[in-house]
């Protein structure tokens, strides 16, 4: 009879400093001869300053720094572009996707399918996936757009556990699945021992057994440490399972902390080169109409044909600094969130322009919606063809008073877009197209072109008699 102890994280998302915490919790608690450590995918958070800065190898370096066997790649993880992702994985660290591909259908460089563990007189074959969302055009927009092709894992999975049987003794999948795609996997595949999941944030006290495969996950934001305890006989076959979801103790750990801040000095060192010097700062406000968010409705509705641009404030966390740096543009924009062009109704245009000024939308917290970096949801933004008349609850596009039955195209974010927030706003009623650039993206872009700080300064919400 053998236990086999598997510590386990995944969706930390840059939550650097509870990771400390959790290294520390790992090297006093850990038996490093007998025990296994794993990630399963959305450790690189683009949010971060030091992730951004170093494209995600400053990520790897804290995982290798805390002794993991290896990392499932998640959707955070290749959001960046290949290009990241395979710098991040050819630094000697098991990065792990069977069902990631480049768009090409031909192998990352660096990225491996699984690898095979030999450590307490075990065999222990740990495959990794990243999560898959279907052929449907909405849902290869964004990985066409990084520039990667992702496959149903199923076969994939069932063709390693057949090539590789006779050498392994016990399997673990690290899935960036999501809670309901390993429950599938469970029931559809015979032959996985334990998944060690993460995707969907899901937070389990205990493991869940699926046609005898044990599932467990951790929540996110490094709030928990994962650990799994398997009792296997002699024969390798999994006896019983213990999930539990460790709330760690606070104390950091040092060499964390040190790879930390040499990682961000890095990083800021690339991410503070000036791109440009503005005329002016541009404020910014969460509640009312502000020079910042004006100048972003302008370039959304300028280089997106669309016939107005309607963005909640919330996608920026604080005012534009005269002097434009990478650095400031993450801080200001840390969504990775693309724009997005949707087809909407007058009403529905009109509902949501008129709830951003109630107070209960624009302090509404974001509960960490998906893609969502903010704090709060913040009132609406409106390009410089858009007057809206507060008291007389009125609107005009390009003039014309707008039509509640009218359909119009307009540019947005792909958060909006999926209903959250505002939601009277809802998905598309005609095909959605996503662009690629990031908010902060476009605004690096169109920042030096200055008429749209002169276009920022006009007026779009009026109170009184017009």
């Amino acid at each position: 009879m053998k236990k086999i102890t598997i510590w386990h994280t995944n969706d930390v998302h840059s939550q650097f400093e509870d990771f400390s915490a959790i290294v520390h919790h790992i090297r006093t608690h850990m038996n490093k001869e007998k025990d296994f450590l794993l990630d399963a995918g959305d450790f690189c958070d683009q949010k971060s300053v030091m992730i951004n800065g170093t494209h995600g190898v400053g990520g790897i370096e804290l995982l290798k720094s805390a002794g993991y066997d290896a990392m499932a790649i998640g959707n955070n993880e290749f959001f960046a572009g290949v290009a990241y992702l395979e710098e991040m994985a050819n630094q000697n660290f098991p990065l792990l996707s069977a069902n990631l591909f480049c768009l090409n259908k031909e192998d990352i460089p660096g990225v491996l399918p699984y690898i095979i563990l030999n450590r307490n007189e075990l065999r222990v074959l740990v495959i990794g996936i990243s999560p898959y969302w279907g052929e449907n055009p909405e849902s290869t927009a964004f990985t066409d757009m990084c520039g990667i092709k992702l496959f149903e894992p199923i076969p994939i999975i069932q063709d390693i556990l057949e090539r590789e049987k006779e050498n392994y003794d016990i399997s673990i999948l690290l899935s960036h699945g999501g809670i309901k795609k390993d429950r599938v996997i469970a029931e559809e595949i015979e032959g996985i021992d334990c998944i060690i999941g993460g995707h969907s944030h899901t937070e389990m006290d205990t493991a869940e057994c699926v046609n005898g495969t044990w599932i467990h996950q951790s929540g996110c934001w490094a709030k928990y440490l994962g650990k799994l305890t398997l009792e296997v006989d002699d024969q390798f076959h999994v006896l019983s399972a213990c999930g539990e979801s460790i709330i760690v103790d606070k104390e950091k750990d040092s060499v964390i902390e040190s790879v930390i801040a040499q990682q961000t000095e890095i990083a800021i060192r690339e991410l503070s080169k000036v791109l440009y010097v503005l005329p002016q700062d541009l404020e910014f406000s969460i509640e009312h109409e502000c020079m910042a968010m004006n100048v972003l409705a302008d370039m959304m509705w300028k280089t997106y044909p669309s016939d107005l641009a309607l963005i909640n404030h919330g996608i920026l966390s604080k005012g534009i600094s005269k002097e434009v740096t990478k650095l400031n543009l993450l801080e200001v924009s840390p969504s990775p969130l693309n724009l997005t062009t949707v087809v909407w109704s007058g009403k529905q245009i009109k509902d949501a322009i008129f709830a951003s000024q109630k107070n209960e939308y624009i302090h509404m917290t974001s509960d960490r919606w998906s893609g969502f970096r903010g704090t709060e949801l913040g009132t609406i933004a409106l390009s410089l063809n858009v007057q809206v008349n507060c008291d007389l609850q009125t609107i005009e596009i390009d003039g014309i008073p707008l039509d509640e039955e009218k359909c119009y195209c307009v540019i947005t974010s792909d958060f909006l877009q999926r209903g959250s927030g505002y939601e009277m706003l809802g998905e598309s009623l005609k095909e959605t197209s996503f662009a690629k650039e990031y908010f902060r993206d476009l605004l690096e872009m169109k920042l030096n072109d200055f008429q749209f700080i002169e276009s920022a300064q006009v007026i779009r919400f009026h109170r009184g008699k017009q």
